[in-house]
């Protein structure tokens, strides 16, 4: 679990955990391509491991789409929605069409906000495909989208080329590609937190910044569930869903 650290008005992202990190934090082992090292990750897998990582001012905490021991097979398939110049509103609607797309070829769609600008849908896969899998999956039901909204969302990655149009972003998806924690808060004005969402809640109202650590523990409470917790359960027909996407391609 790679942390951002804040300090005075610096910051720096870390994936390696520090040479200090005590011992009974668990952490895994992972190279990379990227610095041609092995890589220490942490394992939060308690709570006192949370707060000693919290505790570093890691702001925000990042996330692998894997778990431990199954590292090559993610839990979920991601699309981030990023507004950059576009009206929320039109995020709102691009989500709301994916999400109908999702529930037509019978694939699990979540849904939290960013905490940031967008919103992201996590899609179950339920350990079943590749990364690699993964974002061909994630690609394929972007462009059925784009083509349906092309008025309003895009693939195109530079942000010069979007004209105004929310990106649908499904190269998040990959060996080592992070995603930022539900829960956890974002460095901006206000502390927003990237917050899981019913999907009733997904509408013409919900704004960006609405969730931060000053309301996120009592709405929690009253939901009595985390919206978002069924993506590591759910286990879809993926081959059916394949069949059904093909149909609207």
């Amino acid at each position: 679990m790679p942390t951002r650290f804040g300090y005075l008005d610096s910051t720096f992202f870390q994936k390696d955990a520090p040479g200090f990190a005590p011992e009974w934090i668990r952490t895994e082992t992972v190279w990379s391509d990227q610095t041609e090292r092995e890589l220490k990750y942490f394992v939060c897998d308690s709570e006192e491991a949370l707060l000693y990582v919290v505790n570093l001012a890691s702001i925000p905490l990042h996330i692998w789409a894997s778990r431990v021991g199954m590292l090559e097979r993610p839990d979920w398939c991601v699309l981030d929605l990023d507004p950059k110049e576009a009206p929320f509103t039109d995020v709102v609607e691009v989500a709301k069409t994916i999400g109908a797309l999702c529930e037509e070829i019978e694939l699990p769609c979540f849904v939290k906000t960013s905490g940031s600008s967008g919103l992201h849908l996590l899609l179950a896969l339920g350990r079943q495909y590749t990364h690699d899998q993964s974002r061909t999956l994630g690609e394929l039901l972007a462009r059925v989208v784009v083509t349906e909204l092309p008025e309003i969302a895009t693939v195109a990655r530079l942000p010069s080329q979007r004209e105004g149009k929310v990106y649908v972003d499904f190269l998040q998806n990959g060996y080592g590609k992070l995603l930022v924690a539900p829960f956890c808060a974002r460095p901006a004005a206000g502390a927003p937190v990237s917050m899981p969402l019913r999907w009733s809640e997904v509408n013409r109202r919900l704004s960006v910044g609405r969730y931060t650590i000053a309301n996120a523990p009592k709405r929690m409470r009253r939901l009595q569930e985390d919206p978002l917790r069924a993506v590591l359960d759910e286990r879809p027909d993926l081959t059916v869903v394949l069949q059904r996407l093909q149909g609207r391609l």
